[in-house]
C-alpha cells in the first residue's frame, strides 16, 4: 500500500512536471504528509495545460454529498480493479493526476509485533512521480468543488516485496503525457509497467511514525532500531 508520503523537493526539481520554469509550489511542502491531509499534485487543468490542484489524500465518492459522512475514503486504488470499479472508474477515465514525492514510506516486520520504518526512492533526492486519480465533487451549488484523492498501487516488484506486498504505481517521464491525457494512448497500459523496482529502500527513524512530526531528517537512512515500534498504532 502507500499511507504516508514526503513531498519536499529542491527549488526548480518540478519545473519538467509542471511544464514551467519557477512554477510555485501552492503550499509549504512536508516530509510526513498523512492520510486526510492535502496532497500536491498535478492535473491537467484549464487550456489543457498542467496545473498543481490540492485535493485531501482519501477518496470520496462523487455522490457523496457530505464528505465527513463518507462511509469509505480510500487512499490507494488497485491497479488490477481500477479502471472497470465503480468507484474509481470514471475518476481513471477522466480525472488521473501525478503525485510528486521525494519518498514514500513504508513498515516491515522484523520480528513479531515489531516494525521498522523504511523510505523507498531514490538516493538522489530527484522526485519521483506516483499515479493518482481525482475525485471531482460540488457538495452544494453554490459550494467550491471538492477534490480528494487515491493513489494507484500494484503488487510489490521482487526488490521491495520484503517490505510490503504491494507498491504505488511509480511512472516515468516517458508516459506523463499519456498519463494526464495530453496525447492519445491508453493508460491501462501504464498500469503494467510500475517502475517501482528500480527505487532503493533504506531504514528511517521511527520518529516518522506520529504524523505531527516533520523535518528533513525523517528521509536520513539510520541503523535498524532495536526498539523498532510495535504494530499497535502503526500505519
Amino acid at each position: 500500500m502507500c499511507g504516508r508520503i514526503a513531498q519536499s523537493f529542491p527549488d526548480g526539481s518540478l519545473d519538467r512536471l509542471i511544464g514551467t520554469p519557477g512554477a510555485k509550489i501552492p503550499r509549504s511542502l512536508r516530509w510526513n504528509v498523512s492520510p486526510g491531509q492535502s496532497v500536491v499534485a498535478v492535473h491537467q487543468g484549464d487550456g489543457r495545460k498542467r496545473q498543481f490542484c490540492m485535493p485531501e489524500w482519501g477518496f470520496v465518492a462523487p455522490w457523496e454529498k457530505v464528505a465527513e459522512l463518507a462511509q469509505i475514503k480510500p487512499i490507494n486504488a488497485k491497479a488490477e480493479t481500477v479502471a472497470a470499479s465503480k468507484l474509481f472508474g470514471s475518476s481513471f477515465k477522466s480525472r488521473r493526476c501525478l503525485v510528486p514525492v521525494r519518498c514514500w514510506y513504508e513498515w516491515k516486520t522484523i520480528a513479531p509485533g515489531v516494525k521498522q520504518p523504511y523510505a523507498l526512492g531514490r538516493t538522489d533526492a530527484e522526485p519521483i512521480t506516483l499515479g493518482g486519480i481525482i475525485s471531482l465533487r460540488r457538495p452544494h451549488r453554490d459550494f467550491p468543488v471538492e477534490l480528494s484523492l487515491a493513489i494507484i498501487t500494484t503488487p510489490a516488484p521482487e526488490s521491495l516485496a520484503d517490505i510490503h506486498t504491494r507498491a504505488p504505481l511509480v511512472i516515468g517521464e516517458a508516459d506523463w503525457s499519456i498519463w494526464l491525457g495530453e496525447v492519445s494512448g491508453d493508460p491501462s497500459g501504464i498500469l503494467e509497467r510500475n517502475t517501482a523496482g528500480v527505487m532503493d529502500a533504506w531504514p528511517v527513524s521511527c520518529a516518522v511514525n506520529r504524523t505531527v512530526t516533520d523535518g528533513p531528517g525523517l528521509v536520513e537512512p539510520v541503523e535498524i532500531e532495536a526498539a523498532a515500534i510495535t504494530t499497535e498504532g502503526n500505519a
